[in-house]
């Protein structure tokens, strides 16, 4: 389908891994920033904090028991790309996407604790902070899939 000089060898399958689970990251992400925040301000925005205090308990678990995993597994499978090339930008591009994590937990943490247990008063605030800091971890997914491919 697509031009590729005949003496390029094919890709080892640990770097075709690695490049679509960075997609999926950056699809999942993707989606949150353009879908899930947007609703998430709209219901803040329109005072529907009691509709967000019952919504995010339920969504945030959910949407955690998929991005753990995928991130886990994402980099595992960068760390595989590095044992098979020996080429360092899969480590780069791992820990990238393994950063995701920390940051979700340690700059997002407070806000996805305060809007599980929200009062409706704090609620709009409380909102807009996570989904301001959301898009950082689109970003980050988008440059571990970029350098990636």
């Amino acid at each position: 389908i697509f031009f590729r000089p005949s003496d390029m060898p094919d890709p080892h399958p640990s770097t075709l891994a690695a490049t679509g689970l960075a997609g999926i990251v950056t699809g999942a992400l993707a989606f949150v920033s353009a879908v899930d925040t947007r609703t998430l301000l709209k219901l803040a925005d329109s005072g529907q904090e009691r509709v967000l205090q019952q919504l995010f308990p339920i969504w945030w678990p959910n949407g955690r028991d998929l991005m753990l995993p995928l991130l886990l597994v994402t980099a595992a499978a960068h760390g595989w790309a590095f044992g098979a090339t020996r080429d360092q930008a899969w480590l780069g591009t791992g820990g990238l996407v393994l950063a995701i994590a920390p940051y979700t937990k340690f700059v997002l943490g407070e806000d996805i604790a305060k809007l599980r247990a929200a009062t409706s008063q704090d609620v709009q605030q409380i909102t807009h902070s996570f989904c301001f800091w959301h898009h950082p971890r689109l970003l980050m997914a988008l440059g571990a899939f970029g350098c990636s491919l």
